[in-house]
């Protein structure tokens, strides 16, 4: 089974050591917290990742660091050699605003003597783990490994924990499962709802028998009130065709008298234009060439005013106005240069270089200056005249532009006075051939109304009197059939309405049974299904119980060989399980009285403990491994030595035992001792050559 083991940076252990296993028993001993428990922590973490009721978190040391942990073991049906390696680490974890630390494996794969490809998914090795153990998870921690302080648990066990260790859980398990089957059918058949479902479907067929009844009542009526919509519509229809001739006739003549009215729009238009004419010919008068000649000669002489004047603006006053401009200029500047000469006082002249005298000088600015005064008298007077002159000018412009608007306007006037004598003249025809087609039109109408209404008229409006008197009667006739009609047709209405509505409401009645009639069939087959569950739960119930009976008969049967073969004291006649609370009992030589082995006493109660679990090894088919930490804590000092020796004899029942035992208890039985011990806060390992069963 286990052969080796390696560990580092777990729990106490720092540094990577090695420990090397045996067939038959191994001790670990050591005092208290030195780290004996820690190693066979480290084989189940070794196989399989976790230690029962630990943290994987605590398994780091305070120091923190990497974890190491290699197991090597030979399978018992295989004989093949196996070697699982895990390694891991503390990492943050932030969970929202928080960071925490937690345990993550960094290295796992298991290698199996024969095999190339190592495995390396967890899932992959615990199924590889159970193939070559022969056990899974759960029996390796209930029945191969023996937790301090459960050693004697075992005649008193928790009912839950028993089912696991015997592998009953199954059973129980599955009749669970079965109930829960049962539960979920009940609700997805929904049984619960069969009696409403029934009463829903009685009520179906009570509701489709009256709906099939509306619909009848519903049909005749509807039946008769369409005959009677047919008759109506019938007699429309011969009223329709009577009016028809009587309705064309009656259109004609209002049509006629849409003739009439366009003819009275006709001469209204011509008297219209006929009045525009007239007042066209007061506002131009009686002789329009004579006025027109008039304006034209007016135009003339405006023009030739303006042009004229515009040539005594531009030529004679503007050329004197320009030179006058010139000479004003020309003797400022000379009385400006001078007076900067007076004012400098220079005896030379800077220019022409003359001697200055500066009489003579004051005498040309008086001159000058007198010349000035006069040059600017005479342009202003120039200024007035020119002004003056163009005042005319635009005066005549006016009048230039006034002749020829007025000529414009009696041009366009006389322009409408020959188009509106066109229209005029066009109007007039119009209105006579109108006025003929019309008088033929009405004595066409008059004769077509005597035929039509069977007498005589003297005049066409005699005529259209009578044709709308008899229309009128004949569309009060027929408005008061299409009221009939129209009622019958809503009543029609009402009816298909109804009818619609009472196959509507059947229909929904009978898909509604139908489906309610579907539901109570599926109910029907899933109590069938749950009839067939309740009997399959009932085998199953059965066959727990013959399966507890027989696991337990055989269990108590093999207590009571183990306890025979561990020691030469003949005091019980049998081993008793209770088959409810699996209490060990034992019966005491020439009693009828069953005693609980919790009550044995003495060295009794740890060597059927040890006689227990070993038959339990049997019955799970694993008699390879035992592992035990601190049995002798269960039972007190006097009785230590004697169970030490009974673990030493179950050695031969068992292939390999783990044993973890105080300091100093139990060497004279060890095969395989192993010694661990606390150096600076560190758990070391010591061990000594196996040693011979019986040596000194």
């Amino acid at each position: 089974m286990i052969e080796e083991l390696t560990l580092g940076g777990f729990k106490s252990y720092g540094r990577r050591q090695t420990v090397r296993f045996t067939r038959g028993v191994n001790k670990i001993s050591g005092r208290n917290a030195s780290g004996k428990t820690t190693l066979l922590e480290a084989v189940l973490f070794g196989l399989f990742g976790d230690v029962p009721g630990v943290d994987s978190r605590d398994l780091i040391p305070l120091g923190g660091g990497k974890l190491y942990v290699s197991v090597v073991f030979r399978s018992p049906y295989t004989d093949r050699r196996v070697t699982v390696v895990r390694e891991g680490s503390m990492v943050a974890r932030r969970r929202g605003d928080t960071a925490e630390e937690g345990f993550r494996t960094s290295t796992l794969y298991m290698e199996v003597e024969g095999e190339e490809k190592p495995y390396t998914r967890e899932r992959e090795i615990q199924g590889k783990l159970r193939e070559l153990l022969g056990v899974g998870r759960r029996t390796f921690f209930n029945v191969v490994y023996a937790k301090q302080k459960e050693f004697v648990e075992i005649l008193n066990p928790r009912q839950v924990r028993m089912d696991a260790i015997l592998g009953l859980t199954t059973p129980a398990e599955m009749r669970e499962q079965l109930r829960e089957v049962r539960r979920e059918l009940e609700a997805r058949g929904r049984i619960h709802e069969k009696g409403a479902i029934e009463e829903r479907i009685r009520n179906a067929e009570a509701a489709i028998a009256e709906g099939r009844q509306q619909l009848e009542e519903v049909e005749a009526r509807r039946k008769d009130l369409s005959e009677r919509a047919g008759k109506l519509r019938a007699e429309l229809e011969a009223l329709l065709g009577r009016g028809k001739a009587v309705e064309a006739l009656a259109a004609d003549f209002r049509k006629l008298e849409g003739g009439r009215t366009e003819l009275e729009v006709l001469r209204g238009r011509r008297r219209e234009r006929e009045n525009d004419l007239v007042g066209l010919y007061q506002a131009i008068g009686d002789q329009p060439e004579r006025h027109l000649a008039e304006l034209q000669e007016r135009r003339r002489t405006s023009v030739e005013l303006e042009e004229r004047l515009g040539r005594i603006v531009e030529e004679d006053l503007g050329q004197e106005r320009r030179a006058l401009d010139g000479d004003v200029s020309r003797l400022n500047h000379q009385i400006g240069e001078h007076l900067e000469l007076k004012e400098q006082g220079v005896a030379v002249c800077p220019k022409c270089g003359q001697r200055v005298d500066h009489e003579l000088l004051e005498e040309d600015l008086r001159r000058w200056r007198a010349e000035l005064e006069e040059k600017r008298a005479r342009v202003e007077d120039l200024d007035m005249e020119l002004r003056a002159t163009q005042a005319q000018m635009r005066t005549a412009r006016e009048r230039r532009i006034e002749a020829e608007r007025a000529i414009s306007r009696l041009a366009e006037q006389l322009k409408r006075i020959d188009e509106l004598r066109e229209i005029t003249r066009r109007l007039f025809e119009e209105s006579q051939i109108l006025a003929r087609r019309l008088e033929a039109e009405n004595e066409a109408l008059r004769i077509r109304a005597e035929a039509e209404m069977d007498a005589s008229f003297g005049t066409a409006a005699e005529a259209q009197k009578a044709v709308e008197e008899r229309l009128g009667l004949i569309q009060k006739e027929r408005a008061s059939v299409q009221a009939d009609v129209r009622s019958a047709e809503a009543l029609l209405a009402e009816a298909e309405r109804r009818r619609a509505e009472a196959e509507r409401r059947l229909e929904a009645q009978q898909e509604a049974l139908q489906d309610s009639r579907e539901l109570l069939g599926r109910i029907l087959e899933y109590e069938a299904k749950i009839g067939a569950v309740e009997r399959i739960v009932e085998r199953y119930g059965e066959y727990e119980r013959r399966l507890r009976d027989s696991t337990l008969k055989l269990l108590e049967w093999l207590t009571y060989k183990y306890f025979q073969r561990l020691t030469d004291q003949d005091v019980y006649s049998a081993c008793h399980i209770d088959r409810e609370s699996y209490v060990l009992e034992v019966q005491p030589l020439k009693s009828s009285r069953l005693l609980p082995a919790w009550r044995a006493g003495g060295g009794h109660e740890s060597l059927l403990a040890l006689s227990e679990r070993l038959a339990l090894l049997r019955v799970r088919g694993f008699p390879h491994l035992l592992i035990l930490d601190e049995p002798t804590d269960a039972v007190d000092s006097e009785n230590i030595p004697q169970l030490l020796e009974y673990i030493a004899r179950s050695s031969r029942e068992i292939g390999q035992v783990l044993l973890v035992t105080h300091h100093g208890h139990g060497e004279e039985e060890g095969v395989n001792l192993i010694t661990v011990r606390k150096v600076d806060g560190e758990s070391r390992v010591t061990q000594e050559a196996p040693r011979p069963a019986g040596a000194d």
